[in-house]
């Protein structure tokens, strides 16, 4: 067997290995980039493409040059959404959430193409063709061993990165509890029904569609949502993704059903990729971030961090700020020389307190929990009621319901709109009653009122695993706290 020594293992070609590898390599570490496909083949995922602000350094720091990779025209950086729709035909219902600044949504493998690219410009050495079948450890983790081009290979590390996405098949293979921690080990290992399921289809419309300048969601009949992002206004990414704890849709003819009947896509045809249709689907971390993303020789990213939108399902921005912090983290615990625990644990540090976009992450997936409890008829008639300023804050488009005016405002808004859908029966056509719609805003209300306990609790993260322990306890009193609150019962409690 072929034996391989490098610094830093980063397992995944995506956007953040590609950000962990990129920076990594930059600060002078021996990385090697590990991926399942071939080359010609490198960053073609199930996604819906969307991605704002590309050139913000706050959201994709480090060595990457994304202004380089958003001048590239294949890429499709031409801000060319204005807006985020959400649409209940039966209801006859349409929000419009503008944004401030336009958004895309690009080509997805050309973006992850020129990731590679970049990655290897910065030093990274990358092995396609290699698929990873066992994490080796020895009180802490030391490696992988995989096969490569049909061939068995080993490879040896000081820091594993752990960027092979939601349900990531390392966090099954590594023993936690038998590596050296001071205590009981802190990394959180994810449960199968944190995540999601997603399908999507790159379809070619005759005629360009009318919203070519939004990206418009669609309430499932699980908890879940049908999309379009268009890519150009004949070009349109539609998808849909349910939660794993619900009801399975089977996805391919779930989304048949929906767009076969609509006008825009009559004639139209699946795209070509590979010789293929572009059909993909994918599992999505729809949870709070880790509790701990690191463990002795590990650390955890991406998807496999759950730093993906617990709403909405947005990993791009996620992956890459959160493969930035691995890629910065692994080298400054190779150059102290400890990459224990606590010598790796700037990567939470960084993520939660400094970045601090994790902390408002895991503070959003109250919302997610508070929406599982609700029957989906309910969760509809909610969204009809809630005036669009309420919902942009919900789905971590702004934070504008903070004051006591705006709140005042807000109540207004679900006065104005419960008067509006009374009257055009939409309470009735859903069989939901006024004492569920009462209940129902009264509990979007009270999530609220938690979701500023959890920011406060995620703001003050440990900034050393000495008091973690302490800080879980209290943020896990924080849980049962809204747990009692919305009166969801233990079987429903998901955390």
């Amino acid at each position: 067997m072929v034996r391989n020594q490098y610094d830093v293992i980063v397992v995944g070609g995506g956007i953040a290995g590609c950000f962990a590898a990129a920076t990594a390599a930059a600060e002078g570490i021996d990385v090697v980039q590990l991926e399942r496909k071939p080359r010609e083949q490198g960053g073609f995922i199930a996604c819906g493409d969307a991605i704002k602000s590309p050139r913000d350094p706050q959201n994709y720091p480090g060595p990457i040059d994304m202004d380089a990779i958003a001048d590239d025209e294949a890429v499709l950086v031409d801000n060319n959404i204005d807006q985020i729709e959400y649409w209940d035909e039966e209801l006859d219902v349409r929000k419009v959430l503008p944004y401030e600044d336009s958004s895309n949504v690009v080509d997805r493998y050309e973006f992850g193409q020129r990731l590679l690219k970049q990655a290897a410009d910065c030093g990274v050495e990358q092995h396609y063709d290699t698929v990873v079948n066992e994490v080796t450890q020895n009180g802490q983790v030391t490696g992988v061993k995989a096969v490569r081009d049909g061939e068995p290979v080993s490879y040896e590390c000081d820091v594993l990165i752990d960027a092979a996405g939601a349900q990531s098949i390392l966090q099954d293979m590594v023993s936690f509890e038998d590596l050296d921690t001071p205590g009981d080990p802190t990394f959180e290992v994810p449960h199968y029904t944190h995540f999601g399921s997603a399908y999507r289809e790159i379809i070619e419309t005759e005629q360009p569609v009318e919203y070519h300048n939004a990206i418009v969601g669609k309430p499932l009949e699980e908890m879940g949502y049908i999309w379009y992002f268009p890519r150009t206004p004949t070009q349109i990414n539609v998808g849909l993704g349910f939660q794993m704890n619900k009801e399975p849709v089977p996805l391919a003819d779930r989304l048949r059903r929906d767009i076969e009947h609509r006008h825009e896509y009559q004639g139209a045809t699946v795209a070509e990729r590979f010789g293929n249709t572009n059909k993909l689907g994918a599992a999505i971390a729809l949870r709070r971030p880790l509790d701990s993303m690191v463990a002795p020789g590990y650390l955890a990213t991406g998807g496999a961090a759950g730093t993906t939108h617990p709403i909405t399902g947005k990993g791009i921005r996620g992956a890459a700020y959160s493969g930035y912090s691995a890629g910065r983290a692994a080298a400054q615990a190779i150059e102290d020389g400890d990459i224990s625990e606590a010598g790796l644990w700037e990567h939470n540090r960084w993520l939660y307190r400094e970045h601090g976009e994790a902390a408002k992450l895991a503070s959003w997936d109250a919302y997610n929990v508070a929406a599982s409890t609700l029957d989906v008829d309910i969760l509809r008639a909610v969204a009809a009621l809630l005036p669009e300023a309420e919902i942009r804050e919900i789905v971590g488009t702004s934070t504008e319901v903070d004051s006591l005016k705006s709140k005042f405002l807000v109540g207004t808004g679900v006065l104005k709109n419960f008067v509006s859908e009374y009257r055009k029966d939409s309470f009735d056509t859903l069989g939901v009653s006024k004492r569920d719609l009462l209940e129902s805003i009264r509990t979007v209300r009270k999530t609220r009122n938690h979701v500023a306990r959890y920011e406060r609790q995620y703001e003050a993260y440990p900034t050393d695993p000495s008091t973690f322990d302490t800080w879980l306890a209290e943020r896990d009193r924080i849980d049962q706290a809204f747990y009692d609150d919305l009166g969801i019962p233990p079987s429903e409690q998901k955390y």
